[in-house]
């Protein structure tokens, strides 16, 4: 009896967690809820101690947990330990992994990839509409036409959005799925060079030479045809959309009011400055960093003190930049465990190229948009990285399984 309510339990977690890709890309509350729930099911789920031992096998699971902790520890060296508890809170999200890795079978991994799409689209419809004005929604405008994600984030959804589709165009034999994906490919990219959002943008540009390499065999014809395309975008999106154009003409502009006159109160200069900055603390604290915080109290510090110039960077929330986040707060050990986490997921042992060449491709895009984000540390973006981690991992134990 016990046996048949823990295998209902299973079967409810796997129904749960399609149900989790779709509100992915467009429900807060829906991650939260469901994250909750997910793991407390997990909790009484069949075969636990065999998930247990699961966990402790896998390396990236492992670096996972040891980059969290390695978090939590630092409060004994923070100079607030009040703010670095409400920094680390939302790492709670990340328990997804666990669920996800162990408790997952093969057949809803493709449904719940195929859930997420569907959040997508419902996503870019609306921006769609908000940016035709069509409707309004929430706090979406015109010039940033995010429903549900901050523009940012959300341009980091639509890039690896884009060129999971592109993917899938390359192993779909179906002659008509692969229209409505090429179809959904191109208005996943469309949108993504409509919004405002540099970051996915770049992430973008540099990820799909990727896809080139891992789909086209001729490397040197996937060079200059993927290149071809980079290039032929960018100056289309260029002349027809008047927020790309927008944002490219402001960053060209902050960037040149940064050189010739250091202005670091443009959206470039702020970045730049609080990364100089940052890079600073993090020298005079290289090996543990200064601690976990919410707070800014130490880029204000070192501004008064030191850069008096750069007194509009004292109002940045973040380093936006989250490899820079990681070495001032928890210096090279921490940033050490957080590279290994990226590493070992690149290190699974997965033998479906197009789990393999997804895992590829969700890597390039998440650490390019982490650059100038601090991505593991928001909401959606977090729910985005333990989700497809634990699918990677599930994915990894599928194909290893005896």
């Amino acid at each position: 009896m016990i046996k048949l309510k823990n295998i209902a339990i299973d079967n409810y977690i796997n129904y749960l967690f399609v149900l989790y890709a779709f509100l992915l890309p467009i429900s807060r509350g829906g991650i939260s809820v469901l994250t909750a729930l997910l793991f407390v099911l997990w909790l009484f789920s069949n075969d636990f101690r065999k998930k247990i031992d699961f966990i402790k096998s896998n390396r990236a699971i492992f670096y996972l947990l040891a980059f969290i902790s390695f978090n939590i520890l630092s409060l004994l060296w923070s100079e607030n330990i009040s703010s670095g508890i409400y920094y680390i809170r939302k790492y709670w999200y990340f328990i997804l992994v666990l669920v996800i890795a162990t408790a997952i079978e093969k057949k809803y991994l493709i449904h719940a990839i195929s859930a997420f799409l569907a959040g997508m689209l419902l996503s870019e419809v609306i921006s769609y509409g908000v940016f035709f004005e069509l409707w309004s929604f929430k706090n979406a405008t015109v010039d940033f036409p995010t429903p549900f994600i901050n523009h940012i984030q959300y341009s980091m959804f639509l890039a690896f959005t884009s060129l999971l589709l592109l993917n899938k165009i390359f192993y779909e034999e179906n002659v008509k799925i692969k229209i409505f994906y090429s179809v959904f490919f191109l208005t996943t990219t469309i949108n993504l060079f409509v919004n405002a959002g540099r970051t996915g943008q770049a992430a973008f540009a540099v990820s799909i030479f990727l896809v080139g390499f891992l789909n086209i065999k001729n490397r040197v014809l996937a060079f200059f045809g993927i290149l071809f395309l980079i290039l032929s975008l960018f100056y289309t999106s260029y002349q027809l959309s008047p927020n790309f154009k927008k944002r490219v003409d402001i960053g060209i502009s902050n960037i040149e009011e940064l050189i010739n006159k250091k202005d670091y109160c443009t959206s470039i200069g702020l970045r730049f400055g609080a990364w100089s900055i940052g890079s600073e603390i993090f020298l005079n604290n290289p090996i543990l960093g200064i601690g976990i915080t919410s707070e800014m109290d130490s880029l204000k510090e070192s501004i008064l003190v030191n850069h008096p110039d750069m007194h509009c960077v004292a109002k940045m929330p973040s380093y936006h930049n989250f490899y820079i986040q990681v070495a001032v707060h928890l210096g090279i050990a921490g940033l050490f465990l957080y590279l290994m986490l990226f590493y070992s997921i690149l290190k699974l042992d997965i033998r479906d190229k197009y789990y393999f060449n997804m895992m590829i491709v969700f890597v390039s895009v998440y650490s390019i948009s982490s650059l100038v984000e601090t991505m593991f540390h928001e909401q959606f973006s977090a729910a985005f990285l333990a989700f497809f981690a634990g699918i990677f991992i599930a994915q990894h134990r599928i194909e290893n399984e005896v």
